[in-house]
């Protein structure tokens, strides 16, 4: 059976962005992102803590559509 993927998002130690790590059972990959300067989106919050699950959703499908480009040019 194929392992499932285990993504993981953390913020920067020195808090400006974050990274998030991709695993899969052959890989493991780690992204970082760095906070933009003028963005009027609000930061990400940690696991379990959904205080707008419509912006959870948003944050979500922009991870998954990179994930799966990256995937496309490997």
């Amino acid at each position: 059976m194929k392992k499932r993927p285990q993504i993981e998002a953390h913020q920067l130690p020195n808090g400006d962005g974050h990274q998030v790590t991709h695993e899969s059972g052959t890989s493991r990959r780690i992204y970082q992102f760095t906070k933009p300067d003028a963005s009027q989106e609000p930061s990400p919050h940690g696991a379990g803590s959904f205080h707008d699950p419509k912006h959870h959703q948003i944050l979500m499908s922009r991870f998954e559509d990179y994930i799966t480009q990256n995937k496309q040019q490997s």
